[in-house]
């Protein structure tokens, strides 16, 4: 065969590759940007939306998260595809080896705007879409009741689970319970105590080193699984965003949410994106852990500077590959249904 001929065989394998791509993508009435995108990112067990902001830290603040949490997480789990939710407020961040030496593991009272971190969790990212169309009035009511308090935000992205060892929280009164995990000789056997803390690490990696910082945080965080304190993980990679969940609409109904306190939402909003639109470059991950008290986070991620083992494996598996971070905040979770982890084992 001749060189041209091999050339335009390239050629035709290409286009007809893109066709069928593109077809596929027409065919679910997904553009096909979006339809590649996607074909980019393996399934999860479940997606994680994170609505991220910082509200004032005062006591009107908590009042009004006591006050209207509640209706939220009810309107929330009403829409199928919805399979739990965890509320986290920060309470400080961990300044190892005097990184980020302004800041303390506890700042309950000093940090002032406060990160109020709300995780949703769905059978898929589209059930959560879906849901912020179907009840957008509600939510609009509700969350326009809370923006008296909030100084930056909503921004709600999404992510899907690269690996998570996260066993069901449980009590010491839970006997019966953890006899069972025993028996069945469960790998991973915790139960949470009353000052359980969550410790998120925000990380930017490299482009194309994604693989490779994936295996480095699951290598590490297995590591570290055997510190005293220690209740579990989860490696979360960013895919996307939600607009109508960060209350990015389009201009017309951007300017008619100004114009309420909550009782008139737009009429017929629009998200300004679509959520894989949103994917950020370079890639984003969050490292969520939990722990019995941030004292003893703080006592088991020493280990990654103190340990000869454990910091060469986060050297070379995580340090190696970043952009930015890690930068590691403690929260304490507020409510929660926990359903959601028995589907991640």
């Amino acid at each position: 065969m001749s060189r041209d001929n091999k050339t335009m065989d390239r050629r035709e394998f290409v286009k007809l590759a893109a066709l069928t791509a593109g077809a596929a993508g027409f065919a679910c009435r997904i553009p096909f940007a979006e339809a590649r995108q996607q074909s980019q990112e393996p399934g999860s067990p479940v997606y994680l939306a994170l609505n991220m902001s910082k509200v004032a830290n005062n006591e009107e603040s908590f009042r009004l998260m006591r006050k209207v949490g509640p209706k939220v997480c009810i309107t929330t789990a009403t829409h199928p595809g919805f399979v739990g939710f965890q509320a986290n407020i920060q309470t400080g961040i961990l300044p190892l080896a005097g990184r980020y030496g302004g800041g303390k593991v506890h700042m309950e009272k000093e940090l002032n705007p406060i990160r109020n971190y709300q995780y949703t969790m769905w059978k898929h990212w589209r059930d959560h879409d879906d849901f912020h169309e179907k009840q957008f009035n509600r939510t609009f009511e509700l969350c326009s009741k809370c923006l008296s308090m909030v100084i930056e935000g909503p921004w709600e992205p999404i992510y899907r689970i690269v690996k998570a060892k996260m066993p069901p929280v449980r009590s010491m009164g839970q006997i019966t319970d953890l006899g069972a995990d025993m028996q069945q000789k469960k790998e991973f056997i915790r139960f949470a105590t009353p000052a359980r803390c969550v410790a998120m690490a925000e990380h930017t990696v490299k482009p194309g080193k994604e693989k490779a910082f994936e295996q480095g945080a699951i290598d590490t965080l297995e590591a570290l699984s055997d510190s005293t304190g220690f209740l579990g993980y989860m490696v979360l990679k960013q895919i996307g965003v939600c607009a109508l969940g960060s209350f990015m609409l389009d201009p017309k109904s951007m300017a008619e949410a100004l114009q309420t306190l909550g009782a008139n939402p737009p009429k017929s909003p629009k998200p300004l994106f679509k959520t894989p639109e949103a994917m950020p470059s370079p890639p984003e991950y969050l490292i969520h852990t939990e722990w019995d008290a941030p004292e003893m986070a703080q006592l088991g991620f020493a280990k990654v500077l103190a340990n000869h083992g454990i910091r060469k494996i986060h050297d070379d598996g995580i340090m190696a590959h970043l952009i930015r971070g890690p930068y590691i905040m403690f929260f304490q979770p507020m409510m929660e249904e926990p359903s959601w982890r028995a589907m991640l084992s």
